[in-house]
Formats: C-alpha cells, sequence, structure tokens
C-alpha cells in the first residue's frame, strides 16, 4: 500500500490512528510505515516533528511505534470503514485467506458504528467458525457473504472522502440487500 498516497491531506491524529490500525490488523508492515515516513521526509515543505520522531522509532525503536501512533491519535477516534475497504481490498484480490480477513473483521466490531454492523461481523464470524469445521460449500457461501458485506465499503476511501456522508446514507440499503 502507497501510504503518502493513501493518507494524504489526512491530519496527524488521524493519520496516525489509522497507520496504529493498520499494524494492529497486519494490514501495514513496520517496512510501509517507514517507507511512508521517508517520502514525506523526503518531500518538500518542512515536515511536522510526529514524522521525524517516528522516523526514529522505526529505526532505533520499533517497539515503540505502536504506542507512538497511539498517543498521536491523542484519544481520537475514526471511522474503520475505509479500514474495511483495505479489508475488501485484500479478500478480492486473494492477497488473504478468507479466515484472516475473518480474524481481522472481528477485531473491528468494537470500532464500527451501527449496530447493524455489529451483527454483521458476528454472523460471519460464527458462520466462519461453523463452516470451518465442515464441507467445502460452506466455506464458499461464507467466502461470498464476507466478500458481500465488505463491497458495502470499497467506495470508503481517503481519495473519497468528500463522499462518505452520501455512502454512510446508502449503507443500510446495501446491508439491506445482503442475504445474511
Amino acid at each position: 500500500m502507497h501510504l503518502d498516497a493513501e493518507f494524504q491531506g489526512l491530519a496527524v491524529p488521524e493519520a496516525a490512528f489509522y497507520a496504529q490500525l493498520g499494524l494492529q490488523l497486519e494490514l501495514l508492515t513496520l517496512a510501509d510505515l517507514s517507507e511512508w515516513v521517508d517520502e514525506v521526509l523526503l518531500g518538500e515543505g518542512t515536515p511536522d516533528k510526529f514524522f521525524l520522531k517516528l522516523y526514529r522509532y522505526l529505526r532505533t525503536g520499533k517497539a515503540q511505534v505502536a504506542p507512538y501512533l497511539a498517543r498521536a491519535c491523542q484519544g481520537e477516534s475514526f471511522s474503520v470503514r475505509p479500514v474495511l475497504g483495505w479489508l475488501q481490498q485484500r479478500l478480492a484480490t486473494g492477497a488473504w485467506p478468507l479466515g484472516r480477513v475473518i480474524r481481522a473483521v472481528y477485531r473491528l466490531r468494537t470500532l464500527v458504528e451501527s449496530d447493524r454492523e455489529v451483527g454483521w461481523i458476528y454472523g460471519l464470524a460464527a458462520d466462519y467458525e461453523r463452516a470451518a469445521e465442515g464441507p467445502a460449500e460452506g466455506l464458499r457461501e461464507i467466502y461470498h457473504e464476507t466478500e458481500a458485506f465488505l463491497a458495502c465499503y470499497q467506495e470508503y476511501t481517503f481519495s473519497n472522502r468528500h463522499q462518505w456522508l452520501y455512502l454512510d446514507a446508502i449503507l443500510p440499503q446495501r446491508w439491506a440487500s445482503l442475504r445474511h
């Protein structure tokens, strides 16, 4: 993932939130963060001191990166819908197997914005657990349900943030069309 382009225009607390969440879910690696920080530091203008400290931690104290990102979020929380979009990409491209995607989605259950999303997440996780012990057809069905659920979030990108309110408004319609 090219984070310099992905996070362009985000305030530091928001970029730190998504970077931290990406690390926690293993969507991002320390190498991804390092490339992002290098791009920012080599870019024009004076970089925020956040990037200088992050650079230092990435080079000398990797164990301090996640706590530093957590502090940089300043206790703020942001929509995880773009992260669900990242997970949709991982599933659609085959970069991640279904089980890994389900586990990552499940870890987001306390951060999603609606009870409907929570219900879907619990339902998918429970269905996956049951299907994992049975015939392959069951897993295919869960794959398609997961794919359909995550497809609701594929348009949540930072570059089209101006459309998020519209996407939020149509999400209930998208969920209603799902089979779960």
